[in-house]
């Protein structure tokens, strides 16, 4: 069953292109292309909090992954616990490929459940399960060592048939090269409005970063595992946040990303009330 309030679920997600398109302004801005490559997917309502454990219905999951259907192609998840762990199944009753996140932070003991159903989930949904991903910004936050990121990498690669990475900001590669040497592919979050560029700057800013990641691992494929404007929140130095904004870099961005055959996730599909308090209202 769809959200009762879809219509004002879709105005504040910018899930829909219509609705994208209205917001977008100007006419000399690039066309919407017709779908979206991929979007990060966590399914969660206003009344939903993951960290305390209040996870989204199998019902829910399901209603949120048919609105995507026609939209998008693929969806990206950060973890596989609680109903989680339904997404890849739903997904793939929709035609939506997946890439499967596990969520890793400084618990061992829940680490490695993750691992295990990441590992599982990628075995038994292995037609749509199309990479994974062993870990979310856990090296930026310090969560683990770059060994035990090794570790997680080297366990679930042995085990799994899609190609294995963890995600970070895109310095964090930069930063620790020797990762590439344990992953299938890079999976960077290339995030301009983060960096404080100008919504004029973002674009470029993006693709230099991206080229930068080529030249420094020419042998791997190069995943944008994050990309994204925000709609509201505060402006860092020259990032202003705006539905107008959004909208300008994104049909800025998917068109250079179209022509350059970039892989990405959008972020994200639906807006997330319970992360405000942790990324300064964003």
């Amino acid at each position: 069953m769809l959200r009762p309030n879809l219509v004002i679920t879709l105005a504040i997600a910018l899930l829909t292109l219509m609705i994208w398109n209205l917001l977008g302004g100007s006419s000399s801005e690039p066309p919407w292309p017709k779908r979206i490559q991929g979007f990060s997917f966590s399914p969660v309502r206003a009344w939903h909090d993951p960290s305390l454990g209040h996870y989204p219905s199998e019902a829910e999951i399901e209603a949120d992954l048919l609105l995507l259907s026609d939209k998008t192609y693929a969806v990206r998840s950060y973890s596989v616990s609680g109903s989680y762990r339904e997404i890849p199944g739903l997904a793939e009753q929709y035609g939506l490929n997946v890439a499967l996140g596990a969520w890793i932070d400084g618990d061992q003991a829940t680490n490695s459940e993750e691992i295990e159903t990441l590992i599982s989930l990628s075995r038994q949904h292995h037609k749509n399960v199309v990479r994974v991903m062993v870990g979310n910004e856990a090296l930026y936050r310090g969560d683990i060592t770059l060994q035990q990121a090794i570790d997680n990498l080297s366990l679930v690669k042995q085990r799994v048939w899609a190609p294995v990475s963890l995600a970070e900001p895109w310095h964090i590669w930069l930063e620790y090269p020797q990762l590439a040497e344990h992953v299938d592919y890079i999976a960077a979050h290339i995030l301009p409005y983060w960096e404080g560029q100008s919504v004029d700057a973002a674009v470029d800013f993006t693709v230099r970063t991206f080229e930068k990641l080529q030249q420094t691992f020419p042998d791997k494929p190069i995943v944008i595992a994050e990309v994204c404007w925000p709609s509201n929140g505060r402006p860092r130095r020259e990032a202003t946040p705006s539905q107008a904004n959004q909208a300008s870099f994104l049909r800025r961005f998917l068109q250079v990303a179209e022509e350059q055959g970039y892989i990405y996730y959008v972020m994200e599909a639906f807006d997330q009330p319970w992360k405000e308090r942790q990324e300064s209202g964003v």
